[in-house]
């Protein structure tokens, strides 16, 4: 776990310094590859039937003949991880879509998808306080990623997101002074930079679960963190923890 923490902070900090959305795209690229995904769109997700929804992309790393066939087929307004990602805020794999809900056509758009060398993907919605939904999918031919490393990719694929878009994120500079981190919260952060469970986490410190999780929740609120692999980069680039 240390070796993919210290690559996320690598690529974020990469990330951050690029001047241009190529260059944001081009180190969110190479930082995909490294888990083995070779294709990606980040755009918002405007309401059904929006037949101009191709103005919210910000960063298309499709296939080029895919991207083609998606937009003459008009797959947007049939396309299941769409649906999705507009009414849940948490990632999912592709696989994970109930095959027994979906449409006929739903299901075409999937399986032309792996036509054209899709067949698996994650897709990551970011649901924004008074704007609509936006989502980040990453897909490749196969996905072999253990579970333990997806919140390693929703982090990468939120923090290009919020680049992308210009939002920024509190603590990582200009604006008002960050909330520091107490020190339990940071040994407690610490633990979890190691792999440390909340279970384990709880039985270590001598505390309930529930004190833990509380724990979480403020130290992701200080850093303006989306998960707890989040929270240890911005703490280690804060330079709160160490690892």
């Amino acid at each position: 776990m240390e070796n993919e923490i210290i690559d996320l902070v690598a690529a974020i900090s990469k990330i951050d310094t690029a001047r241009s959305a190529e260059a944001i795209l081009q180190e969110f690229r190479s930082a995909l590859a490294r888990y083995g995904f070779r294709n990606f769109l980040i755009t918002g997700l405007p309401v059904p039937h929006d037949a101009d929804w191709q103005r919210e992309i910000l960063g298309d790393g499709w296939p080029v003949d895919w991207y083609n066939r998606y937009i003459s087929e008009d797959h947007f307004q049939h396309d299941p991880c769409v649906a999705q990602c507009r009414h849940s805020p948490q990632p999912f794999l592709w696989r994970e879509l109930p095959a027994a809900r979906l449409s006929k056509r739903s299901r075409l758009v999937m399986d032309e998808a792996a036509e054209f060398g899709m067949k698996d993907g994650i897709c990551v919605p970011i649901h924004v306080p008074l704007a609509g939904p936006s989502v980040v999918t990453v897909a490749s031919d196969r996905i072999e990623v253990p579970p333990s490393t997806l919140p390693f990719i929703e982090t990468l694929c939120v923090h290009t997101f919020r680049s992308l878009a210009g939002l920024g994120t509190p603590g990582d500079g200009g604006g008002d002074e960050p909330t520091p981190l107490t020190a339990r919260e940071r040994e407690l952060l610490e633990w979890s930079a190691q792999g440390k469970t909340t279970d384990d986490i709880a039985c270590i410190l001598g505390v309930t679960r529930n004190t833990v999780e509380s724990h979480q929740r403020n130290i992701r609120g200080k850093l303006d963190a989306i998960n707890v692999s989040h929270a240890i980069v911005k703490a280690l680039r804060r330079q709160e923890i160490h690892i």
